[in-house]
Formats: structure tokens, C-alpha cells, sequence
């Protein structure tokens, strides 16, 4: 785990949560901040520069603080670059001068992945442009290591809104210390990394102050709506443990208790209670308690519940859960349908996963086994991920990479079908499959017909496979989703099915669609509306919205108007709501 800049002067942030929260303000017209402390930034910035070493470094001459200086003037209200000539240019410099022969960046006794982190993140902010080549070799070097999901910078970012009430009172400690310009010690020198740790902590303020004078701010702290789902999902479990109801009666359930667990972790852990922690420790506890010899969790749909498991415990950011971890990436690894377990490229499940084992693959076991290898810490360059993209390019309605073609299958019922790929741009649930129906061609054959869920798991998938923006596979799944936005339903239904149909999956289909346009870096989404004109959809503040407004007022979620797929219980449907929810305010 990379600590928080400020972890090492935690009186900083122990000061600043101790000042009262303001009231709440108007929604519809947010305060408007400005730049905020903007001369205690100036000033420390300014006595930073003066003071860079002759080799270009900043503060104690090492690459960690140079490159978190750099970060921070890449940031604030000033937005260094490159074109700013030799304050930036000079220690960019120093930066590859401490860069590894494999791509890591490491100081003598420092930690690489957290220096390397941070090299990652001023090179983004400061000249993403000249810096890709240098931004994408960082990238892949933090994903080999483990690095987590998030880099420092946009740790500390998210965490600011948790600290207190707005940025002005978040960053009052802080800009106290500063108040006279860098801290020093009683010698009289600069305390170099009590000095950056606060000058960090007030840029992460002007940051958030743009947001909330955007209007497009996170919500401060850990929502009213949410807290009530927290406290529901609470309701459903004992001592960790999440139950499926049978029935027999409540069994209980690893794959549930994994999502569930991971839903209590979207609270951000310095928010929680003490009995609340205790008891997503005692549910971690289990988990690992739950794993099998060969790495799995669990007794049955290994994939789904070992795929959960690992989103929990790796949520849990603990380093002493990655030998299970690493022993359930492990076993997904096993169980991918490729040249070892005696499939070839040309069969239809080739690259895939199935629920276990012995079972076909589909797209959705398909997206919770990637995101679960790459939460393991697994590169997108191991081949899994380019065979996982052969079955992907199968589940999309788009002829220019489903070589699935004209095949003869059996539907549902069990009866004979020739299915044909369509050309939307959209996903089905395997290839030749799809919830949502069929269309019929002219010349007899059927076309599985694209449908918002899968649409929205092909999309995170193909982005945690390392598929780009840019490439014509994400951009035509795109494209789907600009024609068929809506909260409302799932969409994509035939006509020809019971209205209901439309409404199948619902909660799973907010959860997937927040992984999907976030993992993606999607944010606003540009829809087609009923004339045809493109326009910006805050998804975020969107689906936040229909989320609280589906609440029930025990605080949970149920899907009353199909209950298909488990989604007749509420804890599994607060569980999804929870998770898009989470998605919602990275």
C-alpha cells in the first residue's frame, strides 16, 4: 500500500478534522472557493525553488521529494509545465537520472513503487504529451510491482473530502504550519518533508475547491444514502459472513460474503467505527478461512466467488493478504479455457471462463475473472488478458472483429438456431447467447441483440485487457452506449419479450456501468438524445440520483419489477448499489 504523503505527520490531518464542518451548502449553487491558499502555496513553492540542489533536486535532494514538489506545482492554482523553463525542466531532469534499467525510479533505502509512483503522477500532470512514452513504460513497471490502483496523488485526492467539511477547514492545519513560510526545525533549517507533506496537502485543497466551484464534486464524506445501505447490509450478515436465502432457510455464502464485505469497504475506512471495522475484519477473516487447497473460495461457482473474494481482501489494502491473493489469481489463471485445459483458438469458448472449471464461458464470468487478476497485481501484458480479448471480440456485435460468423446453436429452449453476428458495437452474454433476445434477418438467420450490462462489462474488461480508448472495439461499444443511455431499465430487450425483461439485472446493470465508464475514464458521457444531437451526461451525479431514489426505507435495494438473477433479495441488490455507488465518487 502507498501510505498518504501526510501518514508521516498524521497531526496535520488529526488537526484539521478537529475544525467544526460548515453547513451543508445549496446544492444548486455551490460557494464558490476560487484558488485558495494561494500564497502560503506561492511562497512554499517559491523558498522551494530557491533552495534546488545543483543537480536539479528538490528538499532533501531525493527523487520521492522532487517528484512530489513536481506533482504539487503541476496541480496548484499556478499549473506548472514543462514551458515554465528551467524550475521544471531541471529537476525533470534529476527524476531520470534515478531511473532503473527496468523502468523503476528508486532512491538509495527508498521504497521504488512508491517513488516510481510519484514520478508516474508528475509526469502526467506536468507533460502527458512529451512524457507518454515515459508516462505508459511507469504504468506498466507500478503494474508488475503491485502498485495499487490508485497512485498517491489521486489517494490523497480522493481522501481530502474525508478529512472535514470544505477545503478551507481541511486545509486550515495545514496552512497554519505554513503560515510564515516553510516549517523549520529548532536549528533553524528547513523541514523539508513536514514542509512538502503540508504544501501537498493544500494543492489536494485546491483541487477539490475547483471540483466543488464545478459543481461536480464527489459528496463530502460518506453519503446519508449510502450510510443506510451500509447499515442494512450490516443487517444480513453475522459475524462477516453474508447469507443466501433458500428455501431451507439462510445458507451461508462465500461469493456473497465477498461482495458484501467489499460493499461495508467503499466506507472510507477513517469514517468507520470501531465495531464497523471489526466486523469487515472478522468477514476478511473468513474469506481467507473459505479458500481451498488449490486456491479457490469456496464450494461452488468457483470463479464468481473466487473472483469476489479477491476484490474484498484486496480492497482491505493489507499486505499480508497477498498469499491468498495470489493463490486465487492463481487458480483463475487454471481455469481459463485455453491450449492447457485442451481448447484451441478456433473453439467458441477459447480465452474464456466459466463459472467453474468444467462450465462454458460468458462474459460476465469472463469480466469478474480479469478485474480479479488485475486487482492481484497481474500486468496486462501476461497472455491471459490477449486470450480473454479473443472471446471478448466473440461477445460483440461487431463484424470487423467477431470471427464467431455464421454458426448453427441452440437457443435456450434447446432448439436449433442459426445465429449470425450483428453490427452494433454492442455485447451479448457469450457469443451466439443474449438475455435480451434475437432479431431476425431477412435470410432466416438471428442476431443475439446487444444489451447495457454486457455492453458495460465488455467496456471495463476490454479497458482492464489494456484496449485503449482509441481503438475501434471500445469506441463502438461506446457508441452503443451514447444510443441507448438509461437508468430507467436494462436496455437492449427484444420488443418481443414480456415487458419485465427490460427491467432483468437492473441493480447489476448500475454496478457494472459505474465500473465500466470510470475504469474507462469516461466522465461526462456524450449520448444521443430523441433528435439526435449529442449531448454531456454527468453519469456520476446521474446515477447517484437514480440510486437514492430506488432507496427503500429500510435503506436497502430490491428489484421488484424482475427479480431475476438473485436480484429478489435485497442484500445482493445493496451490495450492487453500494459498489456503483463507490464507482460513482472516485
Amino acid at each position: 500500500m502507498i501510505p498518504l504523503p501526510l501518514a508521516r505527520r498524521a497531526g496535520l490531518v488529526l488537526l484539521a478534522s478537529l475544525v467544526a464542518p460548515i453547513a451543508a451548502q445549496n446544492a444548486d449553487a455551490p460557494k464558490k472557493f476560487g484558488a485558495v491558499f494561494k500564497r502560503q502555496v506561492d511562497t512554499v513553492i517559491n523558498a522551494l525553488c530557491a533552495g534546488m540542489r545543483e543537480d536539479g533536486s528538490f528538499g532533501d535532494g531525493t527523487a520521492l521529494q522532487t517528484a512530489q514538489v513536481l506533482t504539487a506545482m503541476g496541480h496548484c492554482h499556478r499549473f506548472y509545465t514543462l514551458a515554465d523553463g528551467p524550475v521544471v525542466r531541471r529537476p525533470m531532469n534529476f527524476l531520470f537520472t534515478r531511473r532503473g534499467a527496468k523502468g523503476g525510479f528508486a532512491d538509495a533505502g527508498g521504497d521504488p513503487i512508491v517513488t516510481t509512483s510519484w514520478v508516474h503522477d508528475a509526469l502526467r500532470v506536468l507533460e502527458p504529451r512529451e512524457y507518454a512514452s515515459e508516462i505508459d513504460a511507469t504504468a506498466n513497471w507500478l503494474s508488475k510491482h503491485g502498485a495499487p490502483a490508485h497512485s498517491p496523488w489521486d489517494k490523497l485526492r480522493l481522501e481530502t473530502p474525508h478529512v472535514g467539511g470544505n477545503p478551507l477547514e481541511i486545509g486550515a492545519a495545514a496552512a497554519g504550519a505554513l503560515a510564515r513560510g516553510p516549517i523549520v526545525n529548532s536549528n533553524g533549517t528547513i523541514d523539508n518533508r513536514a514542509t512538502i507533506d503540508a504544501l501537498l496537502q493544500l494543492v489536494a485543497c485546491q483541487a477539490y475547491a475547483r471540483e466543488l466551484d464545478r459543481g461536480d464534486a464527489a459528496p463530502i464524506g460518506y453519503s446519508d444514502v449510502a450510510q443506510r445501505g451500509f447499515d442494512f447490509l450490516l443487517t444480513q450478515q453475522e459475524g462477516g459472513v453474508f447469507f443466501v436465502a433458500t428455501p431451507g432457510g439462510n445458507v451461508p455464502d462465500t461469493g456473497l460474503s465477498g461482495l458484501g464485505i467489499a460493499a461495508l469497504q467503499t466506507k472510507p475506512k477513517g469514517l468507520r467505527t470501531e465495531e464497523e471495522q471489526a466486523i469487515i475484519d472478522a468477514g476478511l477473516e473468513a474469506i481467507v478461512a473459505a479458500q481451498n487447497e488449490d486456491g479457490s473460495f469456496g464450494r461452488s461457482t468457483l470463479n464468481y466467488t473466487t473472483s469476489a473474494a479477491i476484490l474484498a481482501l484486496s480492497m482491505a489494502n493489507d499486505p499480508a493478504l497477498e498469499k491468498p491473493i495470489v493463490a486465487g489469481r492463481n487458480f483463475i489463471l487454471g481455469i481459463q479455457n485455453i491450449e492447457d485445459r485442451g481448447y484451441s483458438r478456433g473453439d467458441r469458448d477459447y480465452g474464456s471462463t466459466g463459472y467453474s472449471g468444467d462450465q462454458r464461458g460468458d462474459l460476465s464470468n469472463v469480466g469478474f475473472a480479469v478485474e480479479a487478476l488485475r486487482r492481484s497485481g497481474l500486468d496486462e501484458q501476461h497472455e491471459a488478458f490477449a486470450k480473454a480479448i479473443v472471446f471478448l471480440q466473440r461477445t460483440q456485435n461487431l463484424r470487423a472483429v467477431n470471427d464467431f460468423g455464421v454458426r448453427r446453436v441452440k437457443d435456450d429452449d434447446g432448439e436449433w438456431i442459426e445465429i449470425a453476428p450483428g453490427d452494433d458495437g454492442g455485447a451479448v452474454y457469450y457469443p451466439g447467447n443474449s438475455a435480451a433476445g434475437y432479431d431476425r434477418t431477412a435470410d432466416g438467420k438471428q442476431v443475439p441483440r446487444s444489451y447495457g450490462s454486457m455492453t458495460y462489462m465488455l467496456l471495463k474488461t476490454y479497458t482492464l485487457c489494456g484496449v485503449g480508448k482509441d481503438d475501434v472495439r471500445v469506441q463502438r461499444a461506446v457508441d452503443w452506449i451514447a444510443t441507448h443511455w438509461s437508468l430507467d431499465e436494462n436496455p437492449g430487450s427484444s420488443p418481443l419479450l414480456p415487458d419485465k425483461a427490460k427491467f432483468q439485472g437492473l441493480y447489476y446493470y448500475y454496478m457494472v456501468l459505474a465500473q465500466a465508464l470510470d475504469t474507462a475514464g469516461i466522465d461526462p458521457l456524450m449520448v444521443t438524445d430523441a433528435e439526435g444531437e449529442p449531448r454531456p451526461v454527468a453519469w456520476r451525479n446521474e446515477l447517484r440520483r437514480a440510486i437514492a431514489e430506488r432507496q427503500r426505507p429500510d435503506g436497502s435495494w430490491l428489484n421488484d419489477q424482475n427479480g431475476r438473477w438473485w436480484e429478489s433479495q435485497p442484500g445482493l441488490c445493496t451490495i450492487y448499489a453500494l459498489l456503483a455507488l463507490h464507482r460513482c465518487n472516485s
